[in-house]
């Protein structure tokens, strides 16, 4: 019956049946008036002949029944001819919707102390306590629907649905709130047939509403435009807006008025935050190296902007405290900076020293002023992760070149290195050189990953099976182990051809030279003119060739001493950096001057590769160019092994630094016991923000053994710590950190203060539109008019005189009466 309305009752927000009996060839005006005088004359004329019948052989009682069945013949008659029909009316009622839009972008998560007396008061009608302490917006918004169980959704659904989103970049609906005229949801069915984003006011009122505000941008254009479209055709009521109005992306005040006036949209705009100007000081950026060795001094380097309190003087705080701690730190160091115009940025460093091992936190703090309009961003923090300084080095050596001697003697003096040796050269019974003796040479996985950095000073390849260099090729690329490989003459060659040491090769800076031993045969193998090294000037500042000879001047590479010797390679690889080439006009190629040292990463490590074997030479200038050299291209090498924290196992994000509301992708590689790929389908790692921690899951990368991905968004802003224990490990000591950084992003924070011209335009751009402050919501919901709509359509009636049964009736009325008059002798 109802399959002409399937698109009406899919369409419709509440449909209501009604059934009418009703008369479809009723007569009207005079013509009813005749039609009723007629049936009357006809049924007048049937009693008045049954009462007069002159025929004897029935009595009175007789007649009269007999008169009745003839009447209601006329009847049934007359019934016939006024069409009988059973109809359906279908109610649509069309509901109207309001509209809320919240905004969630980051800069919703400020925190205002409203300057002026005038701001102050209106902001304390709904939050009594500002001017106390700072007032977040977002806490505003949730504050202002808190208020008498959510009055303000109860008030604006009195008449009209209410449809609330959160809207950064775009809208995200939230849930809906039935009319209070609409019937509640009772039943199951009922309950089906709705959304289930669908809900009635007291289930609003029970439930605590929350917005947190981590968007990157604030794009109203795209939310009002989004929102409306949601609806369809339904009738629209209004939208009221609460946001403080930094548009940053999307359609301009004025594309956004002109829509609203199109669609006939009012525009009922809340302004939530600080109107006043700026008056704030706000840490740009903090910086510091990852990782510093213990006991040595590094510089942390903070950026300082600030807005409307140029001239001024201010205190700048160091507060450092270990990660894992939970007291608030100890003020370190104190600067005092003026502060210059608005928008630039002053620079502050601080040098600092650590002398114990750990992750420790450097909070670089402004203390907020009385008059500073925004709280939360006077400081910035950065973690810095004290490496121990006991580097565990093998060194293995084809020969007792110079180099060896002095470098061996050098880590064997140097109390911040374990240093084992390996001279491939001396008796199997010799007493091996080193402060941590060794009596093999180490083969195995569990050997060789205990060492940061393995030292190849020309060794014997005769030595080196292929297993035992791709153990050295894992340690680096798995494990973030240094490795360097220093050429000289009597092994270099044959190093290069042999195909057990391709594992080794294959991980170094440079692409070897085929043509080697052909190039050293022609400019011969001993040099009695030595040449010069040539640093490049993009590599002069590289942690490896700082050696400061006072006055903080970098120190000339290029007077140090000659190379009479070099192992000619094709060039550096892609990745590399080269420090150091040739100064033989002669020693160049196709891709340049020849390279003598040069570094790059490898997998989780990095390598180096010395074309020479002459640094012995630089002693004769001075001993501490030596010694700085080694150690600091050691500690260079091994940096990436000892940040790491854990031989078992990295942490890996793509970013150090993430803006709010951006999804954090991590990677963990793991390791079981026997250094093998971990084959758990997931491990569970913790990140801890604002020291709540909170957990997360990584699943396995079925596709790379050993290899775990997850990912999660941060709540807010601040330090945000990754650790990972690595399954396996009773004693609980292997355990992967990473730490990174949440911040506001930049468009969200350099027009902090609520933009109340711009709103008020755009409300008073729009058809009946209206801007309201804080302490005057409540006149919001009366604003707003009801404008649910309602159609009926009546479907075909269904015929009742068309139908076997009213002939059967029919025919039984007259039947009787024939049967009565045939008994009584009345034919």
């Amino acid at each position: 019956m109802f399959s002409g309305f399937g698109n009406l009752l899919a369409q419709a927000d509440r449909v209501e049946i009604e059934r009418r009996f009703e008369w479809a060839a009723l007569p009207e005006s005079w013509s009813a008036l005749a039609m009723l005088a007629l049936v009357a004359l006809l049924l007048f004329f049937v009693v008045y002949m049954y009462r007069h019948e002159g025929r004897a052989g029935a009595s009175q009682r007789v007649r009269a029944i007999m008169a009745t069945l003839r009447c209601a013949v006329v009847l049934v008659i007359a019934a016939i001819w006024l069409e009988p029909v059973l109809a359906t009316y279908l109610h649509r009622l069309i509901d109207s919707y309001t509209i809320v839009l919240v905004d969630t972008s980051s800069s919703m998560d400020l925190q205002d102390r409203y300057r002026r007396a005038e701001d102050l008061a209106r902001v304390r009608a709904v939050a009594p306590d500002a001017g106390e302490k700072p007032v977040r917006r977002s806490q505003l918004v949730e504050d202002l629907f808190a208020q008498g169980d959510h009055a303000l959704l109860r008030e604006l659904s009195a008449n009209n649905r209410v449809r609330v989103f959160t809207f950064s970049d775009r809208p995200a609906e939230v849930f809906t709130l039935r009319a209070q005229r609409e019937a509640p949801v009772t039943t199951d069915k009922e309950a089906k047939s709705d959304s289930a984003l669908v809900l009635n006011a007291n289930a609003v009122a029970n439930a605590p509403l929350r917005f947190p505000a981590q968007g990157a941008v604030t794009d109203i254009g795209t939310a009002v435009r989004r929102a409306v479209d949601s609806l369809g055709r339904a009738p629209i009521a209004g939208v009221v807006l609460l946001t403080d109005g930094e548009i940053n992306r999307g359609e301009s005040v004025e594309a956004i008025a002109d829509f609203a006036r199109e669609r006939r949209i009012a525009l009922h705009v809340v302004g939530v935050g600080d109107p006043a100007p700026p008056h704030n000081v706000r840490m740009a950026e903090v910086m510091a190296p990852d990782n510093v060795f213990a006991d040595d001094p590094f510089a942390i380097v903070a950026q300082i902007a600030s807005e409307g309190m140029a001239g001024e003087t201010v205190n700048v705080e160091l507060i450092e405290r270990r990660a894992d701690g939970d007291d608030e730190g100890t003020v370190v160091a104190t600067k005092s900076v003026t502060l210059g115009t608005d928008g630039s940025i002053e620079p502050l460093s601080f040098d600092h020293r650590q002398n114990a091992v750990g992750r420790f936190t450097y909070r670089v703090h402004v203390p907020v002023g009385e008059t500073e309009s925004v709280a939360d961003d006077n400081s910035k923090q950065v973690t810095v992760n004290i490496i121990e300084n006991k580097l565990r080095v093998l060194l293995v050596a084809g020969s007792p070149s110079w180099d060896y001697r002095y470098l061996s003697r050098l880590l064997e003096r140097d109390r911040t290195f374990q240093t084992s040796c390996w001279l491939q050269s001396a008796d199997v019974d010799a007493v091996r050189d080193g402060n941590v003796v060794i009596d093999h040479l180490p083969a195995t996985a569990e050997e060789l990953f205990e060492y940061d950095a393995i030292i190849l000073l020309d060794p014997d390849p005769f030595e080196l099976t292929a297993d035992w260099a791709e153990l050295v090729s894992d340690l680096v690329t798995e494990h973030g182990g240094g490795l360097i490989y220093e050429a000289a003459r009597q092994f270099s060659a044959s190093f290069l051809r042999d195909p057990a040491t391709e594992p080794v090769r294959r991980i170094l800076p440079v692409t070897f030279d085929n043509d080697a031993e052909l190039i050293l045969n022609q400019i011969g193998h001993y040099q009695q003119q030595g040449y010069p090294l040539v640093v490049p000037p993009t590599a002069a500042g590289h942690p490896i060739l700082k050696l400061p000879v006072g006055d903080d001047q970098p120190f000339n590479w290029a007077g140090i001493g000659a190379v009479y010797w070099h192992l000619p390679v094709l060039r550096e690889k892609p990745v590399a950096t080269v420090l150091m080439r040739h100064g033989d006009p002669r020693m160049q190629n196709a891709y340049g001057a020849h390279v003598l040292f040069a570094t790059q990463y490898a997998g989780a490590g990095r390598t180096a590769f010395l074309g020479f074997d002459g640094t012995w030479r630089w002693r004769s200038q001075s001993e501490t160019i030596f010694n700085k050299f080694w150690v600091q291209t050691i500690r260079y090498l091994v940096e990436g092994k000892l940040a790491g924290g854990n031989r078992r196992g990295t942490i890996l994000t793509d970013l150090d630094t993430y803006q709010l509301g951006a999804a954090v992708q991590v990677t963990a590689r793991l390791f079981d016991r026997s250094f093998k790929p971990l084959q758990l389908p997931e491990v569970t790692a913790q990140y801890k923000l604002d020291g709540e921690p909170r957990e997360l899951v990584l699943t396995r990368n079925n596709d790379r053994p050993g290899w775990y991905a997850g990912s999660f968004v941060p709540p807010r802003t601040g330090s945000c710590e990754l650790t990972l224990p690595i399954p396996g490990d009773d004693v609980g000591e292997d355990v992967a950190r990473r730490e990174i950084q949440i911040v506001r992003p930049n468009l969200e924070i350099l027009k902090p203060q609520l933009d109340r011209e711009g709103l008020q335009l755009l409300a008073n751009a729009s058809p009946d539109g209206r801007y309201y402050d804080i302490d005057e919501v409540a006149a919001l919901p009366a604003a707003i008019p009801d404008r649910h709509e309602s159609t009926t359509i009546r479907s075909r009636p269904v015929p009742l005189w068309d139908d076997s049964w009213v002939l059967v009736v029919l025919v039984a009325l007259l039947a009787a009466e024939w049967s009565m008059r045939k008994v009584f002798r009345l034919l």
